[in-house]
């Protein structure tokens, strides 16, 4: 498999609510990244010489050019803790566009996006390309612990996508999981015999949850997995994923992180 490596400088470090950030980066160079697809992801490292020796995996959340693009992040640890602190004009490694993102939207389906906290970006940028184009105009269902999990909804709202917020905690939108509102759509649609499919991003817990609903109710669902990896393109074997078939795993790097929900192996 052929990677990409290129070097960025951070050209803007936006801080977010609840530990949330967005970082631009930019490349001297034209960089493929311009050309990701929904769900592909890119391998991040700062200049931190042998302290924190591996990248860190992240959704693209855009593509703003053929030389800038954007992810974003959450504190979670070192790595993403040392990254909210980096400055503008900071370097950056990038590895990437790397894996499977989301298949192109089924004709005559309506898509359902699933966002779950930091899961955001890839449907963020589906959600996106989709309202620039002429298909037919997917809904989202995002949920957090809080409202200071929800974030970039404004976009949502300037791109008319209609959107339902859910929260644990009930500060904003929906009060509980946003698989219950999602439920309530999903009897809605067979009620009218709309054929609809789910596409979801979030927390494993979360992500079971869907598989569950969408082999339930016969419905086409596209998880995009968050594992922990080391490579990004599947050398050290880290990110193995239970599946059906022939072989007992693939790796969420390389043949994900986007799977099918009925060939994962829960």
């Amino acid at each position: 498999m052929v990677t990409t490596q290129f070097q960025v400088e951070i050209a803007a470090n936006r801080r977010l609510t609840g530990g949330y950030f967005v970082l631009e980066l930019a490349s001297e160079r034209a960089n493929p990244v311009a050309d990701a697809t929904p769900g592909q992801f890119v391998m991040l490292r700062g200049d931190w010489g042998r302290d924190l020796l591996n990248g860190r995996a992240f959704s693209v959340l855009e593509p703003i050019d053929r030389h800038r693009f954007s992810v974003l992040l959450k504190v979670f640890g070192r790595g993403t803790a040392l990254m909210q602190d980096m400055p503008v004009g900071a370097p950056m490694t990038v590895t990437g566009p790397l894996g499977q993102g989301f298949p192109a939207p089924t004709e005559g389906r309506t898509q359902l996006l699933v966002a779950g906290g930091v899961g955001l970006p890839p449907l963020h940028f589906l959600a996106r390309t989709l309202a620039a184009t002429k298909a037919p105009t997917p809904e989202m269902f995002y949920g957090g612990r809080t409202a200071d999990d929800l974030v970039l909804t404004d976009d949502l709202e300037r791109w008319g996508i209609p959107t339902v917020l859910a929260t644990e905690d009930g500060s904003r939108g929906v009060h509980g999981r946003v698989t219950a509102p999602l439920l309530a759509r999903i009897e809605l649609a067979q009620a009218r015999a709309e054929p609809v499919e789910l596409l979801a991003c979030g927390p494993t817990p979360m992500l079971r949850a869907l598989r569950e609903i969408g082999l339930a109710h016969e419905i086409p669902t596209y998880l995009c997995l968050e594992e922990m990896m080391a490579c990004g393109f599947g050398v050290c074997l880290g990110c193995a994923v239970p599946v059906y078939g022939d072989k007992p795993y693939k790796y969420c790097c390389t043949d994900g992180p986007v799977f099918e929900a009925a060939q994962v192996r829960w």
